[in-house]
């Protein structure tokens, strides 16, 4: 989804609202389009009547990529619907964490920014250390 976004700093918020009603509707579609072609495949290799292991892996194989796309898009699009809530609110374009403004260039490559770049950094130190503890817990 190459698109690019107008200037939030600069615009009403109709303007952002339709933006991410747009996004929304298109993420919309390839969630639409990605559970046809999953139906679609999921019916045509379960209709076979002998499958051998390299089909029935090559199947399985599939349906998981298929399957994860699909959750990648939709938590897209729940992000986007935050993004819509925060704007409803009067607090899209400001960091949930420190209250900052979020850069508006951010806010052109994700519109559904939630932090400013400080912020999101460290989220995602602390994510990874938080992983790092689950994988020894689990050793």
């Amino acid at each position: 989804m190459a698109k690019t976004l107008i200037e939030p700093a600069s615009t009403s918020t109709d303007e952002l609202r339709a933006m991410l009603l747009e996004w929304r509707s298109v993420i919309q579609q390839e969630i639409h389009e990605l559970l046809a072609q999953h139906r679609e495949h999921y019916t045509a290799t379960h209709n076979d009547s002998v499958l051998d292991l390299e089909d029935m892996s090559l199947r399985d194989s599939t349906a998981e990529q298929q399957l994860s796309l699909l959750e990648a898009r939709n938590r897209t699009r729940l992000m986007l619907d935050t993004a819509l809530r925060r704007l409803d609110d009067g607090e899209y374009g400001l960091c949930e964490d420190c209250g900052d403004k979020i850069g508006a260039g951010r806010l052109r490559a994700l519109p559904f920014a939630k932090r400013c770049l400080s912020c999101q950094h460290q989220a995602e130190v602390l994510e990874k250390i938080a992983r790092q503890e689950v994988r020894r817990d689990d050793m």
